[in-house]
């Protein structure tokens, strides 16, 4: 199963670090660091579009589909073609950092 980890963490003044992660469950943990895993969702594809939608099962699954889809819409786009079915090789790992200052 294809899975996609997303991890953001406000840092006082400091602005926001974003982890996005694909693969299994246990690669997205390893490569996240493990401070970080209680605030870490892994969802599939198709269950990032249902949060966003609000078909969730928290509110803390929509937010965080809200926090990836406003701040990295090309990806987000992928996520929606890998739930439509369409086949995807896509691994990935990356941190972003940004400040709302």
């Amino acid at each position: 199963m294809f899975y996609i980890g997303v991890m953001h963490y406000f840092a006082t003044g400091e602005g926001v670090t974003l982890y996005v992660v694909s693969g299994n469950e246990d690669s997205i943990k390893e490569a996240i660091p493990e401070y970080f895993h209680r605030v870490l969702l892994i969802l599939t594809p198709s269950d990032w579009l249902k949060a966003a939608e609000g078909d969730c099962v928290d509110e803390y699954q929509k937010y965080k589909a809200e926090v990836l889809k406003a701040n990295l819409p090309l990806l987000w786009k992928q996520i929606e073609e890998m739930a439509s079915g369409r086949e995807f090789n896509l691994e990935f790992s990356m941190e972003y950092h940004f400040n709302y200052a």
